[in-house]
């Protein structure tokens, strides 16, 4: 069943206790206590986080089952004669939608809440959800009346969009096993349990691992005065953690290779040693799952939904790019070793992982005089803000204003509506979460909170969250953003507008319900903005002086764009190439592992 897709991580069947958590019995009703739950999603109604708690999330998942349940006996009990599209698969999609209010905020919760057991309760009752998923996708009464209507009339009449998700319905049902045997269909789920249950270890693991590096005040040469004085401690020393403010920075900058090489390694290794032998048993039960629905990979599986239908496209492509790009990297290779040449006599054969960003720097510094810390200086995130806010209203007509005091899960938190410049009318809300912290997600992404849908005659308004990890503000200066920052918040707010511009009917294909090789375009090319000097001077301005950034120095940054695009492209194509690689083995006696392939790749 398309909803399957929508999870990053599956099901776990675990049996709450509701009186673990010491709520009083008797004292209301069950309606009430729907009524009163701020994840119980009312049409156009904001969720009101900053008191949602472990009771809420419970609850809110055994309501919403238990609707689901409802719209399932419908659609199931409609007459052969009387079934349409309407009552049919569109109800199917309301169904998934409905469920989806209560998953995909917690899926954000899971990612960013500060509090452990709401983040704990909030992956548990994912799983559940997930689960029912799982068993529906294998409801045979399900199927058949989906089956019977492909086979009418209407269906051969449907509108592209309609086709569509009848189409990959269909064809989720036999990715669930519909068409095996019994034994083999127990076996499908047992083995999709277990993919979820290691994924989601595996998410954790590295969310929640967390070291910091100690050093000495002679020992932090080279770095910027704003990065020292951000991490100097009590005692004297410094404290470099490995979240991305901290991270990047130093490997750009620390002029000390032994430490640099140190960092890295911490940074490579969160979530291990565990998740080495976590990856390996995920790769063998996908490499199951795919047997099992006669595919000869879990790369052809997950392929066939995209564009490019098959691994052979894939990888003619992904060949295709490198032999279009060695050129330029052996170039790019070359510049580097000149640079460590000249710096370190008689060292300069290799770049190792370690030394290529601040090798990197060092090119952008010597040969086209731009420094990533004057840079930063026109990038203060509020006009940042401002500036993406302009650039999306010429683009789209649309504006924006900030939500005072929103109910939120953290104080750093900040809520936007969308509206139509033509006649005011709302788009739909969405939240920014900057700023790094503990146990939070560590990477940037667009959390999707509410679909946007058709429900009737009205539209139901998108939610969205962008979940970044920027340099916070510091004691005496505001939050200032690299350019590289800059463009990954905009290709992130990319995301953020594929969803909540949407206009789909369905929920199934709202916002970046795509074609998971087409979902990246829409972002990237709204990333590209950040390289128009038009776009720039609406919002690039000094943060003391509010001097627009000079066109010289922007004519330094435009000349320096691509100085590394080819060694970065072939980094995207390796990670490409290592996916399919993993997930491509076809013969059970290749007994290497996961670090073996991946060192063989690198090398090859």
């Amino acid at each position: 069943v398309k909803f399957l897709r929508y999870f990053s991580i599956s099901f776990l069947i675990i049996l709450f206790n509701l009186t673990c958590h010491n709520i009083p019995k008797g004292e209301i009703s069950n309606s009430q206590r729907v009524k009163r739950n701020p994840l119980i999603y009312s049409k156009n109604q904001n969720i009101d986080f900053a008191v949602i708690n472990e009771y809420d999330i419970e609850n809110a998942t055994e309501y919403v089952l238990r609707e689901a349940d409802l719209i399932l006996s419908e659609i199931i009990t409609v007459p052969t004669a009387e079934r349409t599209f309407v009552n049919t698969l569109l109800r199917l999609d309301d169904l998934y939608d409905i469920v989806s209010k209560v998953s995909s905020p917690l899926e954000l919760l899971a990612s960013v809440h500060p509090n452990r057991k709401i983040r704990d309760i909030s992956d548990e009752s994912i799983l559940i959800i997930q689960r029912y998923f799982i068993e529906l996708s294998a409801n045979e009464a399900l199927y058949e009346v989906v089956y019977q209507f492909s086979t009418s009339k209407e269906a051969h009449e449907l509108p592209i969009n309609q086709q569509r998700f009848l189409e990959s319905e269909l064809r989720d049902f036999q990715h669930s096993g519909l068409g095996l045997s019994e034994y083999d269909r127990e076996k499908l789920k047992r083995i999709q349990n277990r993919i979820s249950e290691l994924s989601l270890q595996f998410e954790n693991n590295i969310s929640s691992y967390s070291d910091t590096l100690f050093i000495s005040h002679n020992m932090i040469t080279g770095l910027p005065d704003d990065y020292k004085e951000n991490h100097l401690q009590a005692d004297g020393k410094y404290a470099i953690d490995l979240s991305y403010p901290s991270f990047y920075p130093f490997m750009e900058y620390a002029e000390s290779d032994s430490l640099r090489k140190l960092l890295r390694y911490m940074f490579l290794n969160k979530g291990m040693p565990q998740n080495v032998s976590i990856l390996s048993e995920i790769l063998a039960n996908r490499k199951s799952l795919s047997e099992l629905l006669n595919y000869p990979s879990f790369s052809a599986l997950i392929i066939e939904e995209g564009m490019a239908k098959s691994t052979e496209a894939v990888w003619k492509f992904e060949n295709d790019l490198i032999e279009k790009i060695q050129p330029k990297a052996n170039w790019d290779t070359e510049q580097l070793l000149q640079l460590k040449y000249d710096t370190i006599e008689g060292n300069g054969k290799t770049i190792t992982d370690w030394q290529k960003d601040y090798y990197e720097n060092q090119l952008l510094l010597k040969k086209h005089r731009v420094d990533s810390e004057q840079v930063k200086q026109y990038f203060q995130v509020d006009n940042v803000i401002k500036g993406l806010f302009a650039i999306s209203s010429q683009l789209f007509d649309i504006k924006f204003s900030e939500i005072e005091s929103p109910s939120v899960w953290h104080s750093d938190v900040r809520m936007f509506e969308m509206k139509e410049n033509s006649d005011n009318s709302l788009i739909g809300y969405f939240y920014l979460d900057l700023y790094p912290r503990e146990n939070k997600y560590q990477h940037a992404a667009a959390y999707s909170i509410v679909s946007g849908k058709k429900i009737n005659s009205d539209y139901q308004y998108p939610i969205t969250c962008l979940v970044c990890n920027f340099p916070p503000p510091g004691e005496n200066t505001p939050a200032l953003l690299l350019h590289e920052d800059v463009e990954t918040f905009f290709h992130e707010f990319g995301h953020l507008l594929h969803d909540m511009l949407t206009t789909s009917e369905l929920f199934s294909q709202s916002g970046t319900s795509v074609a998971m090789d087409f979902v990246e375009a829409p972002s990237q090319m709204i990333e590209n903005w950040v390289w128009n000097k038009e776009s720039l001077s609406l919002f690039a301005t000094h943060y003391k002086t509010n001097e627009i950034i000079p066109d010289s120095l922007l004519n330094r940054m435009m000349k320096a764009r691509n100085i590394q695009s080819g060694n970065n492209l072939l980094q995207q194509i390796f990670y490409g190439m290592l996916d399919l690689t993993l997930h491509g083995v076809s013969d059970s006696s290749n007994v290497k592992s996961t670090t073996e392939i991946m060192s063989e790749l690198q090398n090859s």
